[in-house]
């Protein structure tokens, strides 16, 4: 009994432990919401200084920098969709800022200059008949803080259904829907993120530049539309070497394009 004591005293503290290091990952990704700081600060406000006298290319050059050293810093990507704006390019500051969304769904000055620069281009970020606030909880949590969500709460659920197990008397009864509970949540959040396997912004891309809509993968088949720059689409099928298929968002159109014509988000 003394041994069984004990052991369930070690397996409270690994358990608490193990909670505290489960949180670490969501603590990680929540944390996109505030902006990166491993780039020197000197250069950002150089660069920024840049961007306020105009020199756009240079500014770009370096938040294009700060992107590739940054990968989960949204800033940097809003930062490069503002100078590609500036310098007339729709494609990529549409890319950008997508890149710039799907980090950080929450900001408003990413939501507001994606919503912009999508009705430049004839669409929106916010689809006809959606209530503005339902979108907004809909986006409230980005992709990889609804797995963080989900994976922390499994491991919740497993430790509380052997902490219900190895207990006794009142502990055991006041655990009695903790694993349910915790389980609830986990597939919650596995639901939310499966749900938006179909946003428009999950295994996409942006067109940069104009190019042909091909009825099949490869040169012999025509071209039976344009499609515009700025045009964001969804990755349908990426299986052939060269050629992507892919759909527009409420259009019910499908077509192939030239992997090297489109980027992805």
């Amino acid at each position: 009994m003394k041994f069984l004591s004990n052991f369930k005293n070690v397996f409270k503290s690994v358990f608490c432990s193990t909670l505290s290091a489960s949180l670490y990952p969501l603590m990680f990704f929540c944390a996109f919401s505030l902006p990166a700081a491993a780039y020197d600060r000197n250069e950002l406000a150089e660069i920024n200084d840049m961007y306020k006298t105009g020199k756009y290319q240079d500014a770009l050059d370096g938040y294009l920098k700060m992107a590739q050293e940054e990968s989960v810093n949204p800033y940097a990507f809003y930062n490069a969709g503002n100078a590609y704006f500036r310098l007339g390019k729709p494609g990529f500051a549409v890319l950008y800022y997508a890149k710039a969304f799907k980090l950080l769904h929450r900001d408003p000055d990413i939501r507001a200059n994606l919503d912009y620069s999508l009705k430049q281009t004839g669409q929106a970020l916010v689809p006809d008949g959606v209530p503005k606030s339902l979108h907004y909880l809909y986006y409230f949590l980005s992709d990889l803080e609804l797995k963080a969500l989900a994976a922390v709460f499994f491991w919740l659920a497993c430790f509380a259904g052997a902490l219900r197990a190895l207990s006794a008397g009142p502990l055991k009864e006041k655990l009695k829907t903790a694993p349910y509970t915790m389980s609830a949540a986990c597939l919650f959040f596995l639901f939310w993120s499966g749900i938006r396997y179909s946003s428009p912004f999950t295994h996409s891309a942006v067109a940069t530049a104009p190019v042909p809509l091909l009825s099949g993968p490869g040169e012999k088949f025509k071209a039976y539309a344009t499609l515009p720059e700025a045009r964001l689409v969804k990755i349908l099928d990426e299986a052939d070497e060269e050629f992507y298929e892919i759909g527009l968002s409420g259009e019910g159109i499908k077509g192939w394009v030239k992997k090297t014509d489109l980027q992805k988000i």
